[in-house]
């Protein structure tokens, strides 16, 4: 915010130095300047949670993977839209101060290796691109090695498309 303010500052200057004493209009490229700061002004100012769509390509492994904020740390993800539920690691959650205690887990469901163990928890916060979602019903793993963003958050957005090889959220 202060670089943007001493930005407008230093063009307005510059303007006033170009205005001529007679106060003729200004010269095209001084209100050009001008134009331009207040764009410049008007995007530093622009909220930072406007959703934009999101494409992700797929990765040399098969999988859809990105990173989304969770309570505003930067975690990365493979997006599952099979999972029902939005599903951490321990160290993402601990990352993303999840509260959740490993004496607590049982069993949260079944996957191909078997019994998977964890415990539920509510996330506060998951922003992709600008796509926040909160209060999301989410678990926190056992030995989980990847985090996974799936329908308690998806379900939220608009669009989830898969053509070829890009996956869009809008």
């Amino acid at each position: 915010m202060k670089l943007a303010l001493g930005s407008v500052i230093i063009v307005g200057i510059g303007i006033g130095l170009a205005l001529p004493a007679d106060k003729r209009p200004p010269a095209p490229a001084a209100a050009a300047a001008a134009t331009a700061a207040a764009a410049a002004a008007a995007t530093e100012a622009a909220p930072r949670d406007v959703p934009t769509p999101t494409r992700i390509e797929r990765s040399n492994s098969g999988h859809f993977l990105t990173v989304a904020e969770v309570n505003k740390e930067p975690i990365r993800f493979l997006v599952d839209t099979g999972a029902d539920t939005v599903a951490l690691t321990m160290e993402d959650a601990r990352r993303a101060h999840v509260d959740f205690d490993p004496e607590r887990f049982e069993v949260v469901g079944k996957g191909a290796a078997g019994y998977v163990r964890g415990q539920e928890v509510r996330i506060a916060d998951i922003v992709l691109d600008g796509k926040r979602v909160s209060d999301v019903r989410g678990v926190v793993l056992e030995d989980s090695e990847m985090s996974l963003l799936g329908q308690t958050y998806l379900r939220h957005i608009d669009t989830v498309k898969i053509s070829d090889d890009t996956m869009t959220l809008e």
